[in-house]
């Protein structure tokens, strides 16, 4: 009866460590014991957590490369300011990909998305004389300044003997069977006769085709 009695104590607790009026207190309980920080730590409680206290509001990234925190009198005030001091929102960490033949780089990494703590950077260059012509990609965490190269879309997957006229990148969002490590990224491509969706799975490291649609533009 001892292993049913204890598994209906970690309940009790992940009631009150839900009820905890704020992230310092339940931080300060994970560090009481290992037992704590065990319940505290695991998925199914900080997705209720999530569902119940949603992210404080930090700041804005704007201007492609700039944090601008929150100011005094927001509560999340000195939270924010920790961020932007222990962040790099300049993307440093993140080195640039090799130009291959017939590019010249155009811009440093900037982001294009946010979300659940990761960052989408991409940059182009200046000419491409290849077909597809997709600009590079990168997830990294400013904070731990941690970073994932994504490998180019694979030139097949494009539309061949077209332009690409509009990209549109984007974090996808998490699952909730998904580990914490994980991530997707969507990428819409746009070219003169059709829309293409490409989605990008940090599980298996690879680009698939998910959608495409004639677009037809220019013609009645």
């Amino acid at each position: 009866m001892a292993e049913p009695a204890r598994h209906l104590a970690d309940e009790i607790l992940e009631e009150i460590f839900i009820r905890l009026p704020t992230p310092a207190a339940l931080a300060s309980a994970s560090t009481a014991s290992p037992r704590f920080r065990r319940i505290i730590t695991e998925r199914p409680f900080l997705r209720r957590l999530r569902a119940l206290h949603p992210p404080p509001l930090l700041g804005f990234a704007v201007d492609r490369r700039a944090f601008h925190h929150a100011q005094e009198p927001h509560p999340s005030a000195p939270l924010a300011r920790a961020l932007a001091d222990g962040a790099d929102f300049s993307y440093s960490f993140v080195p640039m990909p090799q130009p291959k033949p017939n590019q010249e780089l155009l811009s440093p990494w900037y982001h294009r998305d946010i979300r659940d703590g990761r960052v989408l950077l991409e940059h182009s260059y200046m000419f491409d004389m290849g077909a597809a012509g997709f600009p590079n990609l990168a997830v990294c965490d400013p904070v731990s300044r941690r970073y994932v190269l994504l490998p180019s879309i694979p030139e097949e997957m494009a539309v061949q003997q077209e332009r690409l006229v509009e990209f549109g990148p984007m974090l996808g969002p998490a699952g909730d069977d998904e580990d914490e490590t994980s991530f997707s990224v969507i990428c819409t491509a746009c070219y003169n006769s059709k829309l293409v969706t490409f989605v990008f799975s940090s599980a298996t490291g690879q680009w698939c085709v998910a959608a495409s649609q004639l677009e037809l533009f220019g013609h009645s």
